[in-house]
């Protein structure tokens, strides 16, 4: 009997808090009409030629009395997730994120679903903090890459350049046959034009002007022109969808990822075609790049720890909004699709 009660009172507590004050106050109205019926119909049968006004006093206190008693405790047992609830606000707000509401038993269901909505906004909340600080200690180390690979660039090719200059014009000082030093200002010259070319080179992969004076488009095709150039592949690229430019940040996002699937079928891929496709939707753009060479396993090209390849491109995505889909298998050839959502 004791567990049935228990179990009804359970339902009784776990009613929509509109229905709990509905219910409350029905309760008062119904036994106050039956109680003052009754002894109003006695006290009229005991004295018969009196009045009885002086019933409206004790009536209206006791009914007073009961209402107030009944919607505090009501309302009481309704409300406690909202103090539990200020409470981890105001912990949250003085800067606690391990700050929960914590569940109760006999809740109201329209407030614990507020509470649930609450704990889980705070678990997206450290979810999100916790990506952010991965991502920018990721940038950061991507952009200490960055920095390593033109100082190397710098040191092999264009300071060994730059020596070799510096070779050539100590010999040149010392010559005094005519025809030696003819040849040595050429080699110079050509020493020359070699480090202009490697600085230009470096200087146009830190920062392609073409990108910010034509567009992601045209700077893909430059890109592609670069690719053929060097003869080991031959690549294409196929444009589709209105030409107007695209944020400034998308497009350099989408020029990187290219760029670094680009320079993969170059370097690693072994391919003899290759292809770009940019395709350009009314809410997304796509940028696809399709290779025949020898694949991989993308499981670990994903788990390389470096700021660049795939989980670099995937992270420069990130920042966009945008999502990265790799599809490839050894002797299958790679396709690598980017789509960024616009506003």
């Amino acid at each position: 009997m004791r567990a049935v009660l228990r179990r009804l009172a359970e339902l009784a507590l776990r009613v929509p808090l509109l229905h709990k004050i509905l219910i409350a106050n029905s309760l008062i109205i119904t036994l106050g009409a039956i109680g003052g019926t009754v002894i109003t119909v006695r006290h009229v049968l005991d004295y018969p030629g009196d009045f009885h006004y002086e019933l409206i006093v004790p009536f209206g206190l006791v009914g007073l009395t009961a209402s107030v008693l009944i919607n505090y405790a009501a309302l009481r047992l309704a409300l406690r997730p909202l103090g539990r609830l200020q409470t981890t606000v105001d912990r949250a707000l003085a800067g606690d994120a391990a700050a929960r509401v914590p569940a109760g038993h006999l809740d109201d269901p329209q407030l614990a679903r507020l509470t649930t909505a609450f704990n889980q906004m705070m678990d997206a909340q450290a979810d999100s903090e916790a990506e952010l600080r991965r991502l920018s200690g990721r940038i950061l180390s991507a952009q200490e890459e960055e920095r390593q690979r033109v100082a190397r660039e710098l040191h092999d090719e264009s300071a060994q350049a730059l020596t070799m200059m510096l070779i050539r014009l100590r010999m040149l000082e010392r010559a005094g046959d005519p025809e030696q030093v003819r040849a040595s200002l050429a080699e110079l010259r050509a020493l020359t034009a070699q480090s202009l070319d490697e600085i230009r080179r470096i200087a146009v992969e830190l920062r392609p002007k073409i990108l910010e004076d034509l567009g992601l488009g045209e700077a893909l095709a430059w890109r592609v022109d670069e690719l053929n150039k060097s003869g080991a592949v031959k690549a294409s690229l196929a444009r589709t969808g209105p030409e107007q430019r695209l944020p400034r940040e998308v497009e350099l996002v989408l020029y990187r990822v290219a760029q670094e699937a680009l320079t993969n079928i170059a370097r690693h891929a072994g391919a003899r075609t290759a292809s770009v496709v940019l395709e350009r939707r009314p809410h997304e753009v796509t940028l696809v790049v399709v290779d025949d060479g020898k694949g991989f396993e993308p499981a670990r090209a994903w788990a390389k720890p470096t700021g660049f390849g795939l989980a670099g491109m995937r992270e420069r995505l990130a920042l966009v909004g945008g999502d990265l889909k790799l599809e490839s298998a050894s002797g299958r050839g790679t396709r690598v699709c980017a789509v960024v959502p616009l506003a």
